[in-house]
C-alpha cells in the first residue's frame, strides 16, 4: 500500500488539460456580466462609472483571456500554473474591491467561485491556499477603501463568505467522498459474501461460475490448458448422521483446508453443494498434471481426522481438461465433470475419472 505524507498532498493531482481549460473559461464568464452592467450603466447613465473601475474590469477580462492561452498551450508547468492562478483569482478581485468600492459588490462572489472551482477540479489544497491568500487581501482592500470602510459589517460578511463558504464546500465534498468509499467497501464486502461459502470461506457455486467464465476466456484468447475437478465426499453422510452436524461441519472445514493446501495460488477451490467441491486448475502442462493433483487431493482427504475410527472419508473425482471442443459453456463443463464423478463413485469410490472423449447425453 502506498504511503502518503504531507509532501505528497502538496503535489498536483493528475488532471486533463480540458478540466483546467474549463476553469480558465469560467473566469471569463465570471466577470462578463459585470462588464455588461458597466456598459449599460454608462450608456443609459444609471450611475457614474469611474475610469479606474472600467480599467480594472478590462484588466481582469484580459487576465482571464490570457490564462486561457496559458493553459491551452501549457506555457507554464502545471503545479506553478495552478498555484499562480489560485493566487491571482484572489488578488485581482481584492484589488477590484478596493478600486470599485460599492460597485464591486456585483462581483463579490467571484473569489469564492474561483476557490471552489479550483478545489473541486485540482484538489482541496488549492481551496485552502485561496482562502489563506484571499481572506487577508480582501480584508486589506476593504480596510483601505473609503466606501467599504464606512460599512464594516457588510465588508466583514463578504470576507467571511468568500473564506468560509469554499472551505465548507470542500469539507463537505471530502465527507461525501468518504461516504462514497465506505459505501463502495460495503458493496464490495456484500458482493464477496454472495460469492463465498460462509462455513468454509471457499467460493460458492456463484463465485466458481465466475472462475469458469475466466477459464473459458483464457482458453480462447491465450490458448491456455486448464482443468476443472468436481469431487464428492465418500462416507460423509455416515459421519454427519452418526457424529452430528457440528462434527460434519468440522469435517467440511478440514476438507476445505486440505484442498487449499494442495493447490497453487493461481488455482481456485469452491464448495458448490453440501459435500461437493470444485477445483479450477490454471496453466497446467498436460492431462497427467491434472490427474496427479487429483491423486494428491484423494490422499489429502483420507488424512482428515474422523471422530470415529470405524468411519472412513474419501472422495470421487471427475476431471475435465480444457479446452475441449464440446465444453464451451460453464454448464457443459459442470455437467461433464459431474457425470465423470458419478462414474468414479460407481466404480468403487475414492477414485477419479478424466474426460477423454465427451459424448453429450441424449
Amino acid at each position: 500500500m502506498k504511503k502518503h505524507s504531507w509532501l505528497t498532498s502538496l503535489l498536483p493531482r493528475k488532471s486533463t488539460i480540458g478540466t483546467e481549460l474549463g476553469q480558465a473559461k469560467v473566469r471569463v464568464m465570471n466577470v462578463s456580466p459585470f462588464c455588461l452592467y458597466l456598459i449599460l450603466a454608462w450608456h443609459f447613465k444609471w450611475q457614474a462609472v469611474p475610469a479606474n473601475v472600467a480599467i480594472g474590469a478590462s484588466g481582469y477580462i484580459a487576465y482571464a483571456l490570457l490564462w486561457v492561452f496559458v493553459v491551452r498551450f501549457s506555457m507554464i508547468d502545471v503545479a506553478p500554473r495552478r498555484t499562480l492562478a489560485a493566487i491571482l483569482d484572489q488578488a485581482l478581485p481584492a484589488l477590484g474591491m478596493y478600486l470599485a468600492g460599492y460597485l464591486s459588490s456585483l462581483v463579490a462572489w467571484v473569489p469564492a467561485l474561483g476557490s471552489i472551482g479550483s478545489g473541486l477540479r485540482f484538489g482541496t489544497r488549492y481551496t485552502w491556499l485561496s482562502s489563506a491568500v484571499g481572506g487577508p487581501l480582501m480584508a486589506a482592500a476593504f480596510f483601505f477603501s473609503p466606501d467599504w470602510r464606512s460599512s464594516p459589517g457588510i465588508a466583514s460578511g463578504i470576507v467571511l463568505a468568500n473564506v468560509l463558504v469554499p472551505l465548507y464546500v470542500v469539507v463537505l465534498v471530502k465527507r461525501l467522498e468518504q461516504d462514497k468509499r465506505t459505501f463502495e467497501l460495503r458493496a464490495a464486502h456484500f458482493e464477496a459474501a454472495t460469492k463465498h461459502d460462509p462455513l468454509t470461506g471457499l467460493l460458492n457455486r456463484t463465485g466458481f461460475a465466475d472462475v469458469l467464465e475466466e477459464l473459458l476466456v483464457s482458453n480462447t484468447t491465450r490458448q491456455e490448458m486448464s482443468a476443472v475437478l468436481l469431487l464428492d465426499l465418500d462416507g460423509f453422510k455416515a459421519i454427519n448422521d452418526t457424529c452430528g452436524h457440528a462434527a460434519g461441519d468440522d469435517i467440511l472445514k478440514a476438507v476445505a483446508s486440505s484442498l487449499t493446501a494442495c493447490l497453487r495460488i493461481s488455482d481456485k477451490v469452491a464448495r458448490i453443494g453440501g459435500d461437493e467441491f470444485a477445483i479450477a486448475l490454471r496453466h497446467i502442462a498436460n492431462h497427467d498434471s491434472a490427474e496427479r493433483l487429483a491423486e494428491e487431493v484423494l490422499g489429502a482427504i483420507t488424512q482428515v481426522i474422523i471422530p470415529r475410527y470405524d468411519l472412513q472419508l474419501g472422495a470421487s473425482i471427475g476431471i475435465c481438461v480444457l479446452p475441449h471442443p464440446d465444453l464451451d459453456t460453464c454448464e457443459k463443463i459442470l455437467e461433464a465433470a459431474d457425470r465423470l464423478m458419478y462414474e468414479a463413485k460407481a466404480a468403487g469410490k475414492n477414485q477419479l475419472r478424466a474426460l477423454t472423449v465427451f459424448v453429450p447425453s441424449e
